[in-house]
């Protein structure tokens, strides 16, 4: 089999049903939910899909598609440097694993281990928001059956933070899993119209050591992407599970933060740090060092059911990330080009991994072709 084209479609996407402004980029707001797609086709027949990545269309046209026409979509260890030379594009790769799976009539997660085919999700909230609003959405989220959410902890100072979780943990009790990120490691690296709050060593330990109190899962990035000292004394310093990693890129690094127990929780993305094939690399090395892995993805569609794909097939995994933010971007939205979107389950809180073969989801035509930027 071998590669004969390559399409890459940068998509402006529909209109918000309102304005969202992300935590993590303080004085930005979408108005648009877009996204990349590209295809791939083969001399047999055989077309896949992926999502190659933030602002990667320039790479794949002008470094990686002019090396992959004509080679096996099957070769990705030889395959790993060219998108280790473009450092972009990474996602290019889930549509050449779109037509290994296809070519093996098997879903993804099987052909990467099969652990599972449904996973735990948690709403992935995007805004901060009063601790009254906060409380209302997840009495919300629970209503339509979300068993976890993750809040942004992005104010000014630690009180404010505190007060948006414990205005949740009241409304909802134990029945919920409560999950917080501080968006600490997009810095350095992540524009900001506006400064945002910047953690130090010592408002991360105090926050994490009351979030213990508040019976949180996790807390996610509470320093920058490359204070891995600081990361591992936080660790050392308390109870909570430490998770992160996103932002960090190579097999290198995610090597650094597994051996350096700079986290309990990776949380690679095949978006920004490597190829999946890669990616599947670091989450087997931190389950030899019996730490979870949870992979996720901020871009939603293709990428999103990859990661699915991933935390489907291995075993030390605890939840997939969905961003979930009504009435603006619902999770629905989040997969908007996709002909059907995944859905939770609400009888257990979970998705259910694709059953066709290779990413087991259709791409809507229709809608990349209204949607491209010509």
């Amino acid at each position: 089999m071998k590669i004969t084209e390559i399409e890459t479609f940068q998509l402006t996407g529909p209109e918000l049903a309102e304005p969202v402004r992300p935590a993590w980029a303080p004085g930005s707001e979408w108005r648009r939910w877009g996204g990349t797609v590209v295809k791939v086709s083969t001399d047999e027949g055989i077309v896949g899909y992926g999502s190659p990545g933030y602002a990667a269309a320039p790479a794949i046209e002008a470094w990686l598609k002019p090396q992959l026409l004509g080679q096996d979509p099957f070769a990705l260890e030889r395959h790993a440097r060219l998108f280790r030379e473009a450092n972009a594009g990474w996602g290019l790769e889930i549509a050449l694993w779109d037509i290994i799976g296809k070519a093996c009539g098997q879903p993804l997660y099987k052909l990467w281990g099969g652990f599972r085919d449904r996973v735990p999700a948690y709403a992935s909230f995007i805004e901060v928001r009063t601790p009254e609003r906060r409380a209302a959405d997840v009495a919300a989220r629970g209503a339509e059956g979300w068993r976890a959410v993750k809040l942004r902890l992005h104010d000014r100072t630690m009180r404010e933070d505190l007060a948006q979780v414990e205005a949740v943990r009241r409304a909802v009790g134990d029945e919920m899993t409560i999950l917080v990120d501080a968006n600490q490691a997009q810095q350095p690296g992540t524009p900001q119209p506006e400064p945002g709050p910047v953690w130090t060593w010592e408002r991360a330990v105090q926050t994490a050591r009351e979030l213990e109190r508040l019976g949180v899962y996790w807390l996610e990035e509470p320093l920058d992407r490359y204070d891995f000292e600081g990361l591992t004394r936080l660790c050392a310093a308390v109870e909570i599970l430490i998770a992160g990693g996103e932002n960090n890129r190579g097999l290198h690094e995610y090597r650094w933060l597994i051996e350096r127990d700079c986290y309990d929780v990776l949380q690679p993305e095949a978006m920004v740090g490597e190829t999946m094939t890669q990616i599947r690399k670091a989450c087997a090395l931190a389950e030899l060092h019996r730490k979870q892995c949870a992979p996720h993805h901020g871009g939603g569609g293709l990428g999103f059911v990859a990661h699915l794909h991933l935390c489907a097939a291995i075993p030390n995994c605890p939840f997939v990330e969905v961003f979930h933010e009504p009435p603006g971007l619902d999770s629905d939205r989040f997969q908007w080009y996709l002909a059907e979107p995944i859905r939770l389950d609400p009888a257990d809180g979970c998705m259910a991994a694709p059953q066709g073969p290779g990413l087991g989801v259709e791409v809507d035509e229709e809608k990349l072709a209204r949607y491209a930027v010509r």
